[in-house]
């Protein structure tokens, strides 16, 4: 098969093969694309009549709309919340249970108050308006010589005793006879029941013998431990 080269210059240039002579560049070029673009149809009518080769399929290419052109997508509308569950009603209160009803008190008995205390503590007022130093008058021994001498009874009255037997008996609160209560007694207090009366003429009876009511030897006695003796 002839060069094809030489072919094709000879068919589209004119040139014989085996010649060669310059040709102005100008034309030249002219030429040179003219070959160029009929080897091109020649290239052409060979792929028609060739065999035909497998060409990959060609896949279609997704259209891209622009951006600015593009329609707004509608959001899907949101779904209603569901509602709330009812709050179950508040259960009834109760009725408070009625107050069993307070049973009536019997009035308490009210305890006396200590009697003696108060005779005591009334012939010691009268004994200091009177000028007797308080240093002198023991309430609590006063107490100690009526609980043991007439257990705090003011009609006690002893009738066996020597003074009993000589005409005297001792009588009251603190068991004084008469004769020594008549000489101890202050004006207003004269009567030997009485029992105020009778511990404030005692009392001046045992300061004067013995100079303080602490000091009777039977009080000395029993806050001592020992037994009491009458005075």
């Amino acid at each position: 098969m002839p060069n094809t080269a030489s072919w094709l210059r000879a068919a589209f240039l004119g040139e014989t093969p085996g010649r060669q002579h310059r040709v102005p560049p100008k034309t030249r070029a002219l030429q040179l694309g003219t070959a160029a673009a009929a080897f091109g149809v020649l290239g052409v009518v060979a792929g028609f009549s060739g065999p035909q080769a497998q060409q990959p399929a060609v896949r279609t290419a997704a259209v891209v709309t622009p951006i600015d052109q593009a329609v707004p997508l509608q959001p899907e509308p949101a779904a209603a919340p569901e509602p709330a569950p009812a709050a179950p009603p508040a259960p009834e209160a109760a009725p408070a249970p009625e107050a069993a009803p307070v049973p009536e008190q019997s009035p308490v008995e009210q305890k006396p108050a200590d009697q003696v205390g108060a005779w005591i503590n009334e012939a010691i007022s009268v004994l200091e308006k009177n000028g007797v130093s308080r240093d002198q008058v023991d309430a609590e021994a006063i107490r100690v010589i009526i609980m043991h001498e007439s257990n705090g009874d003011p009609t006690a009255t002893n009738s066996w005793d020597s003074n009993a037997a000589a005409g005297t008996p001792s009588i009251g609160l603190m068991q004084t006879i008469e004769p020594t209560f008549e000489s101890f007694a202050l004006p207003g207090h004269e009567d030997i029941y009485d029992p105020v009366d009778n511990i404030i003429a005692a009392t001046r009876y045992a300061i004067s013998r013995y100079g303080s009511v602490g000091d009777v030897p039977g009080v000395s006695g029993v806050r001592s431990g020992g037994s009491y003796l009458g005075y």
